[in-house]
């Protein structure tokens, strides 16, 4: 995506005309973001149920087969084929140093 500059001489017109093609090719960007982050199809238990789920998937599809995250990523590589990466993932790390844990809370009743 390349953006044009908004020069600092000119009309109005010429600056509004500029800025509504930028505006517009941020808008194709970001619709493309949305789709990508859309591709994947879920947790599926086996590839079976994920074949039957999605029959044709379309380039970029993907998903986790198994009973639990992670799980062996499947993605679709050419039009309508599901297709082993190799790889295993699926969930993302969430970082819960900065939480308060059970073993902390001593007395409960100053909390209430």
């Amino acid at each position: 995506m390349e953006l044009n500059t908004i020069n600092n001489t000119g009309s109005w017109g010429d600056a509004t005309a500029r800025l509504n093609e930028n505006f517009s090719k941020v808008n194709t960007e970001v619709e493309k973001a949305k789709l990508a982050s859309s591709r994947n199809k879920g947790l599926f238990e086996s590839l079976t149920k994920l074949k039957a789920a999605y029959p044709s998937p379309q380039v970029g599809d993907w998903a986790v087969v198994g009973s639990s995250i992670p799980g062996p990523i499947y993605r679709c590589n050419t039009a309508g084929t599901w297709s082993s990466t190799g790889s295993t993932g699926g969930g993302g790390d969430v970082n819960l140093d900065a939480y308060l844990t059970a073993t902390v809370i001593t007395d409960v009743s100053t909390i209430l």
